[in-house]
C-alpha cells in the first residue's frame, strides 16, 4: 500500500545525514511510498539526489524573518502558501525530528494524522506518537531516529503493536549521492592544482562545529598551528577543505605551513563530498565534514574534544573510521545540548601532532 510520508529536519548537514538511514528504512518497508523532506536551504543539495526522496521542501527561517521586516503581509502569505503545499500532498505520516512544537502543530493543521517525534522538554504536545527524550546521550543519533519506526501504537496503519518487519535490517549507512557536474567541478580543481590520479591525496578539514555558534565553535576544533604542522609532515599531497565561513581558517593554516598545500575552492555539500571521495584519507575535526567524508566511504581520522564520539561519531563506525580523543576525565562534557564553560581545552590541546602524524602515515 502506498504511503505519503514526510520527514522534517531543520538542522545542519550532520543531523540531516544521520536521518538518511531512517529514510532508507522507510523506503525498504514501503517501496511504493512517496517520501518528502523539509530541510533548510544549506542542506537541500545533499537530499535532492537521494534516490529514496521524491521531493524536497525548503523552509528557511531567515528568509521568513527578512521578509517579515520588509512586509509582514508578504511574509504571512508566503508562510501559509508553504503549508498549503504540504497539505496538498495528503501525507499519512510525519517524522518530525525538529525537537520543537511548531512543525508538529502545522502538520496537525495540515491534516497529517500520524505525527511522530521526540517529546523534548514537553514540546511534543502536537505529536500523537512521541518518544520521551532528554537529548542524544547514549547511542548514535541515527539510531534515535530509527527508533521512531518502532513505535507500537498503530504504526503505518498496520496491526497495533506490530512494526514493519525487517525494515531496519541492512540499513547501515548514511546516504549522500554526488552528480556528474560535481565530478567535473572537482576534476577541474584537481587538474589546475597539479594533482593527478597517481598522487596520494590527503584532505584536511579543520572546520565544522558551527552548531555551537561563533563564540564556541573553536571548542570543537584542533588548533590551527597543529593542523599546519601536521600537514607539513605528511608525505603526500595535502588539500585543505572548507565550508561556508571557513575560508579564512584554511588560509591561516596555509600561511603557517612551510610547504604549499592545495586549498579547495568554494564547495557546496555534494562538491565537498566528491572532493573527499578523491582523498586517500580525510583528517578532520568532528562535525559536518567528517560525516560528508564518511558518507563517501573514505578513510577518516577525526578529532573529538567535548563531544561524545559514541553519539556524534561517524555512523556506522567501522574500520575506515579512526577516532582520536584524549583521556582527560572531564570529557565528553557536551550533554543534553549544553556545553559547560571551559578555560583549558585540555581535551583537544593534549592531542599531539606526533600522535596524529604516526597514525596518518600508518593508514596511508
Amino acid at each position: 500500500m502506498r504511503k505519503n510520508i514526510l520527514v522534517i529536519n531543520p538542522f545542519g548537514i550532520g543531523d540531516v545525514l544521520f536521518s538518511t538511514p531512517l529514510v532508507s528504512a522507510i523506503k525498504k518497508a514501503y517501496s511504493e511510498s512517496y517520501i518528502a523532506y523539509i530541510c533548510n536551504l544549506k542542506v537541500k543539495d545533499a537530499l535532492s539526489t537521494n534516490p529514496d526522496i521524491n521531493e524536497v521542501f525548503v523552509f528557511e527561517r531567515d528568509e521568513y524573518r527578512n521578509l517579515w521586516k520588509k512586509s509582514k503581509i508578504q511574509a504571512i502569505k508566503k508562510f501559509f502558501s508553504f503549508w498549503r503545499e504540504i497539505k496538498k500532498r495528503k501525507f499519512d505520516i510525519v517524522f518530525d525530528l525538529s525537537l520543537g512544537k511548531e512543525y508538529a502543530f502545522f502538520c496537525w493543521r495540515a491534516g497529517i494524522k500520524n505525527r511522530r517525534g521526540f517529546n523534548y522538554k514537553g514540546r511534543g504536545r502536537f505529536l500523537n506518537h512521541k518518544t520521551h527524550f532528554e537529548g542524544f546521550n547514549n547511542k548514535p543519533v541515527a539510531e534515535y531516529y530509527l527508533d521512531l519506526l518502532d513505535y507500537p501504537l498503530h504504526p503505518w496503519g498496520a496491526t497495533p503493536g506490530v512494526p514493519p518487519q525487517g525494515c531496519r535490517a541492512g540499513v547501515v549507512k548514511t546516504v549522500l549521492v554526488t552528480t556528474d557536474s560535481d565530478k567535473v567541478y572537482i576534476d577541474k580543481f584537481l587538474t589546475q592544482s597539479g594533482v593527478n590520479s597517481n598522487d596520494v591525496l590527503v584532505g584536511i578539514a579543520p572546520g565544522g562545529g558551527m552548531s555551537f555558534g561563533k563564540k564556541n565553535q573553536d571548542r570543537r576544533r584542533w588548533g590551527v598551528n597543529k593542523f599546519a604542522e601536521l600537514a607539513d609532515k605528511i608525505n603526500a599531497k595535502v588539500v585543505l577543505i572548507w565550508g561556508p565561513g571557513e575560508e579564512s581558517l584554511v588560509k591561516e593554516i596555509a600561511s603557517l605551513m612551510k610547504k604549499k598545500p592545495s586549498v579547495a575552492p568554494f564547495t557546496k555539500i555534494r562538491e565537498m563530498a566528491e572532493l573527499c571521495k578523491r582523498c586517500k584519507l580525510v583528517i578532520c575535526s568532528e562535525g559536518g565534514p567528517l560525516h560528508i567524508a564518511n558518507s563517501q566511504g573514505v578513510k577518516t581520522v577525526s578529532i573529538f574534544g567535548p563531544v561524545d564520539e559514541k553519539v556524534y561519531g561517524p555512523y556506522p563506525k567501522n574500520e575506515k573510521n579512526t577516532i582520536i580523543t584524549s583521556e582527560v576525565d572531564c570529557r565528553p562534557c557536551y550533554k543534553k545540548f549544553k556545553l559547560p564553560e571551559c578555560e583549558h581545552k585540555k581535551c583537544l590541546e593534549s592531542i599531539s601532532v606526533d600522535k596524529l602524524y604516526t597514525l596518518t602515515m600508518s593508514l596511508l
